[in-house]
């Protein structure tokens, strides 16, 4: 689109005034250039249905571009800016001329680039008219903007034949948004998490507790003669006091352990993971050194206070959230009835748990020896049904028959260090009974392995896979190794060492229960990965709830962008298949279709080549 100086209208000589956002912009003089032969100014008022109407619009436009505070582009089909309006100045330091014939996305760095122009160009391929998006770009400067774009496609328009876009910043109200949300899961006072914060972390902790059979535990700690305190010396001193335990809590316990301002006084302290009693009694221990110290109150004055405890377990002590923190206040009520600076467990059943955790050991060494861990094998389907893959899980199968699975032994395998010779058997059967398969026949499905961060740590681990894999003679393409965003975490530099060689030798690596641990996309595309797998927990809220589904749609999309296949697991329902086949995610995984089965049943399901979508009642 040609873009011409046109003169306005004369509102009063000398000058000229235009309305922008409802307000009218005055235009001296000098500032006014074009084909003045078209209108020429008169002394009087001139009525403003004598100028043609195309050189209106064309001269508001023009005056909307020079003063507007939003900065103004016309961009081609691939990206690149024909036209930046003169607010580019002003908003990203950039005169007009250093960004035209530039790739407008190249502006907003490696962090949104890729992401931005899929969805550019997705939209320019389904012929949106419109459509819009929020990003940061980068000002001249370096500094990050954050702004809202509004697109309009005139690419088939001759006079403009280009995407009409708009940038406004939105500094003020990404700030107010934060804010907002800050309110609303942090307390003012303290800056620590609320309580519908901790609520919501104790949910989701169940979630995963239940997933891998683990043990977590919630504190309630009261500070003791709180009252004598705001009594004493005021609700100002008072204030104080709860900002200094608050920040003493925060620096005793791990960056993993949440503390929380529950109410008034009242702390709570959620442990994602409890190993033993020997953990629980360095839980108490961390809790009580917060106190040591004198507080200082001002004036030089210092206070001494201590707190009480109280302690209790998922899943023993409650299957909820409410009861969970019911039975932590009811200990801590129970601890502060036996006097200050004590605790009080809410289950003392842990010790005899601790005792069966000792049996277990001993009895995991002579099953190792007996070779009794074995592969079950949970298929991953598409979206019809048909089996596209598989992922081997270990099982322990007893002298008597009984299978255990793996939330009975798993986590005392690790502490004991067992679970290395129990890795080590599952990938060797593994690989025989793939190659078995193949031998009988059988389609050659990917089968996806599970590697726990300490066999991952293993210096060994690859060069034993490599003879695992010469021995039995499977074709390595046929298997995935997954492992935890932890387990990449842990080392990362030496993570990234096995990785490549593990993918030297053929196979395919998966990030397993993404989205639960530390890593994002942005350090995901560095690795060497080749599958996402979206944990349960992020699907059993679906489709209902509406963050966890725009988390969910979010994933998909940048896991796409980067060229990673996204696996669902724990899909147990019809309406959580059907919104994860809406975003376009490419494998399923769970109950749905299948529990974990031994060799011969999945033997049987892969041989019939059917569905294992149950048709609806």
């Amino acid at each position: 689109m040609a873009l011409h100086n046109f003169p306005l209208a004369p509102a009063s000589a000398p000058g000229y005034t235009a309305v922008m956002n409802g307000k009218d912009v005055r235009i001296p003089d000098d500032q006014i250039q074009g084909a003045t032969e078209l209108l020429e100014e008169a002394p009087g008022p001139e009525p403003l249905e004598n100028v043609p109407l195309d050189q209106r619009y064309e001269a508001l436009f023009k005056g909307l571009v020079q003063h507007g505070s939003d900065v103004v582009m016309i961009l081609e089909a691939d990206g690149r800016v024909r036209f930046c309006g003169p607010s580019a100045r002003s908003l990203l330091g950039y005169a007009p001329e250093d960004i035209e014939g530039r790739d407008f996305f190249a502006l907003l760095g490696s962090g949104n680039a890729a992401e931005q122009q899929a969805m550019f160009s997705s939209n320019l391929a389904a012929e949106y008219p419109t459509f819009s998006a929020s990003f940061s770009i980068y000002r001249a400067d370096g500094q990050e903007l954050p702004v809202e774009a509004a697109a309009s496609n005139y690419l088939h328009n001759p006079d403009i034949e280009g995407i009409l876009l708009t940038l406004r910043d939105v500094t003020k109200q990404k700030k107010a948004e934060e804010r907002a949300l800050f309110y609303e899961y942090f307390d003012p006072l303290t800056k620590l998490p609320n309580r519908e914060s901790f609520t919501r972390d104790v949910d989701r902790n169940i979630t995963i507790a239940t997933n891998r059979g683990r043990v977590f535990g919630i504190m309630a700690l009261g500070l003791d003669r709180f009252k004598l305190v705001n009594d004493m010396y005021g609700t100002k001193t008072g204030d104080e006091v709860l900002k200094c335990s608050a920040e003493a809590l925060r620096n005793s316990f791990r960056n993993d352990d949440i503390v929380s301002r529950y109410r008034g006084d009242k702390f709570f302290v959620l442990f994602p993971d409890i190993k033993s009693q020997d953990h629980i009694k360095e839980i108490i221990a961390k809790a009580r050194a917060a106190f040591i110290d004198p507080f200082r109150i001002g004036l030089g004055q210092e206070l001494r206070l201590s707190a009480s405890m109280g302690v209790a377990f998922f899943p023993n002590d409650g299957r909820d959230a409410a009861e969970l923190v019911r039975n932590a206040e009811t200990a801590l009520y129970m601890a502060k009835e036996s006097g200050r600076d004590g605790y009080r467990l809410f289950d003392a059943r842990l010790n005899g748990e601790l005792l069966e955790r000792q049996r277990i050991e001993s009895d995991l060494g002579q099953a190792i020896g007996e070779q009794r861990f074995e592969p079950f094998f949970q298929p991953k389907v598409d979206r019809q049904g048909f089996i596209v893959g598989a992922e081997a899980l270990v099982r322990w199968r007893l002298a008597s028959g009984e299978i255990k699975g793996p939330a009975a032994f798993i986590d005392v395998a690790e502490r004991s260090g067992n679970i290395d010779r129990i890795g080590s058997q599952v990938i060797l059967k593994t690989c025989l009974l793939a190659a078995t398969w193949s031998d009988q026949g059988l389609p050659e499905i990917p089968i996806s392995i599970n590697l726990s961060p300490r066999q991952f740590g293993q210096e060994s681990l690859v060069d034993d896979i490599a003879a695992i894999i010469e021995s039995t003679g499977v074709d390595p393409r046929r298997l995935e190794f997954e492992i935890t965003e932890s387990g990449i975490m842990t080392n990362e530099r030496e993570s990234i060492r096995k990785l490549l060689e593990l993918k030297k030798l053929g196979a395919a690596i998966s990030i397993d229960d993404f989205g639960t641990g530390y890593s994002s996309f942005s350090k995901l595309k560095d690795y060497p990965v080749d599958t996402v797998k979206m944990d349960k927990s992020f699907i059993d809220p679906l489709p209902s709830d509406r963050k966890a589904s725009i988390i969910a749609s979010a994933i998909v999309d940048l896991a796409h962008t980067l060229s990673f296949t996204v696996v669902a697991e724990g899909v147990e329902n019809h309406a959580q298949l059907e919104f994860l086949d809406t975003i376009f995610c490419d494998q399923f995984q769970g109950y749905l279709f299948s529990r974990p089965v031994p060799e011969p049943e999945f033997r049987r399901l892969l041989s019939q080549g059917t569905t294992l979508l149950p048709r609806l009642a």
